[in-house]
């Protein structure tokens, strides 16, 4: 017996890291998108590799390497990429999530050693997120981590990013997790004495960034190209699928979305 009930449509776009993302993987994702018609899309950090902001590069003083980026190329590009094309994509009245990363959160390392920078570098500021409708969720938000919270799970961008960073993430938290920055797909189920019928879960959901960046030199990763559906009914209760995107490909509900056309 199918039981008639409303169920929300998220779609959660983890670690694009842009200008390093998988185009394959990324044009797959939109083709599925403009298909799947969500009722809410979440960017969940780390959209933005923030090259202007690398404060690796900034602390090597690398005057080569800033010779090539801007603050103004950095975010046209990725608006122009990214930003404007997904907003062509999504139905009207799509709710549009953008929560910040690690890398988004560099800006406040320039904001902070100088104050004349304040309101002038920041994504949700020059990117227009407000004016655009987009709510924008800091990396850190009044000392915690930015949370977006569907029915029964909590998403975010991430915290840990050690081996079993999963198990550690259940540990933490009380509730279920979805989360990106480790750029890896992982999951881990948890019980607790009080609650021994009941668990929760924290899984990642991989990356749509390129799978072998230059900064890693050639050594190997586990990172996976992936994003993550989600279904949200009335009662809280959920589910989630994370599909695999393998030389811009995947599969889903028989369809297969070809990133390479």
């Amino acid at each position: 017996m199918i039981i008639g009930t409303r169920v929300k449509k998220v779609i959660l776009l983890p670690d694009l890291h842009h200008p390093y993302h998988n185009e394959r993987a990324v044009n797959a994702v939109f083709k599925f998108i403009k298909w799947f018609k969500p009722d809410e899309i979440n960017i969940l950090g780390d959209a933005m590799n923030m090259n202007f902001a690398n404060h690796w590069k900034i602390k090597e003083q690398d005057h080569e390497y800033f010779e090539k980026v801007t603050v103004k190329g950095n975010y046209e590009t990725f608006d122009n990429d990214i930003l404007t094309p997904l907003e062509k994509l999504i139905p009207r009245g799509c709710k549009k999530t953008f929560m910040g990363g690690n890398h988004e959160d560099w800006v406040n390392i320039i904001t902070r050693k100088d104050r004349r920078f304040r309101g002038s570098v920041e994504p949700e500021i020059i990117l227009n997120l407000a004016k655009r409708n987009w709510e924008w969720i800091p990396y850190i938000q009044e000392n915690k981590r930015g949370i977006k919270q569907y029915g029964k799970l909590l998403t975010f961008h991430g915290i840990y990013t050690n081996k079993y960073h999963a198990q550690k993430t259940a540990d933490t938290f009380s509730r279920s997790c979805l989360y990106g920055h480790t750029h890896d797909i992982q999951s881990y189920t948890k019980i607790t004495v009080d609650d021994d019928r009941g668990f929760h879960t924290a899984q990642s959901i991989g990356c749509l960034c390129n799978l072998s960046p230059e900064f890693l030199k050639g050594k190997m990763n586990r990172w996976v190209n992936a994003f993550a559906i989600l279904y949200v009914r009335d009662d809280g209760n959920y589910n989630t699928y994370v599909p695999v995107i393998i030389n811009g490909q995947f599969t889903f509900a028989g369809r297969t979305f070809d990133g390479n056309k």
